[in-house]
């Protein structure tokens, strides 16, 4: 690429649960679109990837023969379902922890090689000859959904690119498409198990180079873990060619200040051939500036995009064909291989993924990144709202919780009165960081700490937030904070960390509050 795509972050407002998008400046080139920071989570929980392809030689039974390039494959469209409505249909499974708890996140793409409907070729003089037939679908944003144990969904998503009439994408016009499904999941009863994507447009039979196309979602959820992690997902579409590298720069964290510094991406990109070497993806080395080239049982430090979906070095298998040759259609996890953090170092604030090729050119449109931060650190980017926090906090593990209250009367003020509070969590270190912690400057309040429900930067999300609490019977209350002019909703001012800390734990102890947090105001 003529350019090296730096990332910055700009925060539109905070949500009571969601994460708002982060947009920076869309900029079009013939090669593809610019990289943007799609969003960003401070988030005890985790994060994972699925998907498939939608183009193999059959159109059910999976495909396991890795010495082919793409382009000397007939290809036609996977359809793994028996529906009429669907042209092209493939699917995969989500596997979510046992002890999750919600899902925060989950966003669909789907991309492919798309210049018309079929191809074919015949030699000539020791060369091919590339034809196309079918008029291309002008139309590649509209596909059908299947969540598990449902029927299909049409999902209309955003185009982010569309390589059609460019004069770098003549013979393959790719294109890439992003739907936000966060809502359909929330929503689900059943949210592990089988996923189904269906009319995915591709270019059939043969193309110059190979065609290819797939889907993944990528999901964010909340569960307990050790730390807090910083997750961030990024989206655009890059052509990467034996030119120039492409770096991509993630920031806005604080890694560990002790011990190992657990990090982990995930990356998606089409056109890579399973029997083409030259590709690389590396990590910079904070200690010396060089970059580290990634690798693992499933992928090779030379051949790093060699047409598989892999889980770190296992090939995921739990999909529909779960060919292990994809046809030029990658999804790849991997954690960093970060012994004695040589790669990323504690307290680190800042790190650059490269991609590369010698050979193999290939496209880049996902990747993702995440890494354990330093307790502190989240707590002062959620309760001091740091402009680049995009979540409000979740639940600390250290903090015991009980079962969720079915009963709607739970938190009256006579419960909150009988209320029992244990001495393990007046002895928890979230208790303890929260006596010793600065407060947070706020003009116009007194001070004290204000048991906080919820912060919105939209003031009519506020009053509906207000009037719910109300109406439960809870004391709430609200303030404007004019650094950000973002609304607090509050349940109580107290004069003591005790008591503020006692009505939160109690809160939490009801799905509906589980979101609750004590901000210390105006006592420095």
């Amino acid at each position: 690429m003529k350019s090296i795509f730096r990332l910055l972050f700009f925060v539109i407002g905070l949500s009571l649960v969601n994460a708002q998008e982060i947009e920076t400046t869309d900029a079009t080139t013939p090669d593809g679109v610019r990289f943007k920071s799609k969003n960003e989570f401070y988030i005890f929980g985790d994060a994972v990837v699925i998907g498939n392809n939608i183009l193999s030689k059959d159109d059910k039974k999976a495909f396991n023969v890795l010495q082919v390039n793409n382009d000397d494959t007939k290809m036609r469209y996977v359809d793994i379902d028996r529906d009429p409505t669907t042209f092209s249909s493939s699917q995969a499974a989500l596997k979510l922890p046992s002890d999750f708890k919600k899902i925060v996140y989950a966003g669909l793409y789907w991309s492919a090689t798309y210049v018309y409907e079929k191809g074919s070729r015949k030699q000539q003089k020791g060369n091919y000859v590339y034809k196309g037939s079918g008029a291309r679908s002008k139309i590649v944003n509209q596909i059908k959904f299947s969540l598990p144990n449902q029927e299909y969904q049409d999902i209309t998503g955003d185009v982010i690119y569309d390589g059609l009439g460019s004069p770098t994408h003549l013979i393959n016009s790719p294109y890439v498409c992003y739907a936000d499904v966060t809502k359909l999941l929330k929503e689900a009863e059943v949210k592990s198990g089988a996923y189904t994507v269906a009319n995915i447009k591709a270019t059939q039979g043969y193309l110059s180079g190979g065609s290819a196309g797939g889907w993944m979602m990528y999901v964010v959820y909340q569960s307990p873990t050790d730390n807090p992690k910083y997750i961030s997902t990024y989206h655009g579409f890059a052509l990467v060619n034996k030119e120039e590298p492409l770096d991509i720069t993630f920031e806005n964290f604080k890694s560990v200040e002790k011990g190992d510094v657990k990090t982990s991406v995930v990356v998606s990109v089409l056109e890579g051939d399973s029997d083409l070497r030259g590709d690389e993806f590396s990590i910079i080395k904070q200690r010396d500036g060089s970059f580290q080239s990634l690798s693992n049982g499933a992928r090779f430090q030379q051949n790093f995009f060699n047409s598989s979906i892999t889980n770190n070095s296992i090939k995921n298998r739990d999909r529909l064909p779960n060919s292990e040759n994809t046809f030029g259609f990658d999804i790849a996890k991997l954690d960093i291989p970060n012994y004695n953090n040589t790669i990323i170092n504690n307290s680190t604030s800042e790190t650059t993924l490269r991609l590369k090729t010698e050979a193999d050119r290939f496209y880049l449109y996902f990747t993702a990144f995440q890494t354990e931060i330093e307790q502190t650190y989240f707590d002062d980017i959620i309760q001091d709202n740091n402009p680049n926090a995009s979540v409000t906090a979740y639940v600390s593990p250290e903090i015991v919780r009980a079962q969720p209250e079915s009963d709607p009367s739970y938190n009256t003020k006579e419960k909150r009165k009988a209320y029992k509070y244990t001495k393990r969590s007046l002895n928890s270190k979230a208790f303890k960081y929260l006596k010793n912690k600065k407060s947070t400057a706020i003009a116009g309040i007194e001070g004290g700490y204000y048991v906080i429900s919820g912060v919105f930067s939209e003031s009519l999300r506020a009053d509906k937030w207000t009037t719910k609490l109300i109406e439960n019977g809870l004391d709430a209350n609200a303030f404007v904070n004019p650094k950000n002019n973002w609304n607090y909703i509050y349940l109580l001012r107290s004069d003591t960390a005790e008591e503020a800390f006692e009505l939160t734990e109690e809160l939490k102890t009801n799905y509906r509050y589980r979101d609750t947090w004590v901000l210390k105001a105006n006592l420095d």
